[in-house]
């Protein structure tokens, strides 16, 4: 088993958690699925939590995007009961082993999160940690084993999803989560690198942060050590270069300020990017050689002043590579108003990156602004649960 692909190979099945509460109205988050419905294609298969009220709806949506729901989808029961009460029924089973029935009834739409996927080509487990950052991811690997052929597993080390990303036989984990696990099992750094390199079977694991904590002079989504949270936020990996490079695309605050024409952001969160960016493209330890390029950032505030800027991330989008085939699928944030001239500039000049990389690039339209303004975007949506061969 070893981590299941960020980037290479055909995504041929995902995970979505159809959220317990609702930040936007019903018909928002239905025509965002609908969206990716349509983009991935009639074969894809699609795993759902969702109360069952919901079920007939995402039917419903799937039929409108040309699927057909008995084939593409399997809808997993998410029981609604209240947080203190939440039901775990166990017991022994003939053979030994013990079965354990769970509700997930504060699950939210970050499906990408609680756990990661490891594959071996043929089956796919859920890797969940024993210790978890938000209410509601505790369940939902255990919903989805119970109703799928996906096994889960346990680890002793904190990982979440969205701050690891795999190429080939490489995995980039953001630092913080070194730290955090130095002072979870009280192992040394080398200590913690070898255990996960053990767990999840790769060859090099590439910590991706600074020593030092960073200090940003506004609230963003930062990390601890790393520009943002979550490494999806700010890295995406593009598959391999004519040269044999690991292609990857890094967040460029400056870059989107400069298509723009408007004022940089504070050099200390600008820097923290830059130094990121230079980091892979000077990497020379064992393991993968990087090329980097990078993708506009932007931080932008709802009015001059406000406390909280937030991130239009590009970066968090799917990516497929396999034979001769690129694309990429990136959140757009352009609308149909008159202010939204700039949000199209950075839309058309993502996409004349990704083109100019090789890819064929599907702008996704689905209020994925309001997703960014709670620290995510279409990446962390969605989970990829298998994907098809490389070549």
């Amino acid at each position: 088993m070893r981590p299941l692909s960020s980037v290479y190979g055909e995504i041929r099945k995902m995970l979505l958690t159809y959220p317990h509460a609702l930040r936007v109205p019903f018909d928002v988050v239905l025509q965002r699925y609908k969206g990716i419905f349509e983009a991935l294609g009639q074969d894809m298969h699609y795993v759902i939590l969702a109360f069952p009220k919901v079920h007939g709806k995402l039917r419903r949506t799937a039929q409108r995007a040309g699927l057909d729901p008995d084939r593409n989808l399997t809808l997993v029961p998410a029981q609604i009961a209240p947080f203190a009460s939440i039901r775990q029924l166990v017991r022994e089973e003939p053979d030994g082993s013990w079965l354990a029935f769970v509700d997930s009834p504060t699950h939210s739409i970050w499906a990408q999160d609680a756990y990661c996927v490891l594959t071996d080509g043929t089956q796919s487990t859920l890797l969940e940690p024993m210790t978890f950052t938000r209410g509601g991811d505790h369940f939902i690997a255990e919903q989805i084993a119970a109703h799928t052929d996906v096994r889960i597993d346990a680890t002793r080390y904190h990982l979440e999803g969205g701050n690891m990303l795999t190429g080939d036989d490489f995995t980039l984990i953001g630092v913080d989560y070194l730290y955090e696990n130095m002072t979870l099992t009280g192992q040394s750094a080398a200590e913690v690198t070898r255990g996960l390199q053990r767990q999840l079977g790769v060859e090099h694991l590439i910590w991706l942060g600074f020593e030092d904590p960073l200090r940003f002079p506004m609230q963003v989504f930062q990390g601890v050590r790393q520009p943002i949270f979550h490494i999806d936020m700010y890295i995406t990996l593009g598959g391999k270069t004519a040269s044999g490079r690991q292609r990857v695309f890094v967040g460029d605050t400056r870059l989107a300020k400069r298509l723009l024409d408007q004022d940089p952001v504070p050099d200390v969160i600008s820097d923290a990017f830059d130094r990121v960016a230079a980091f892979l493209a000077n990497y020379n330890a064992s393991g993968p050689r990087f090329e980097v390029v990078r993708l506009p950032l932007d931080l932008w505030f709802d009015e001059p002043g406000a406390p909280r800027g937030t991130f239009l991330t590009y970066n968090n989008c799917l990516v497929e590579v396999f034979g001769d085939t690129r694309r990429a699928f990136v959140p757009a944030y352009a609308s149909v108003a008159p202010a939204s001239l700039n949000r199209r500039r950075l839309d058309s000049a993502v996409v004349e990156i990704f083109e100019g990389q090789g890819f064929d690039v599907r702008l996704m339209h689905g209020a994925y602004e309001e997703l960014c303004k709670r620290g995510g975007s279409m990446h962390c949506i969605t989970k990829a649960l298998a994907r098809g061969p490389v070549g």
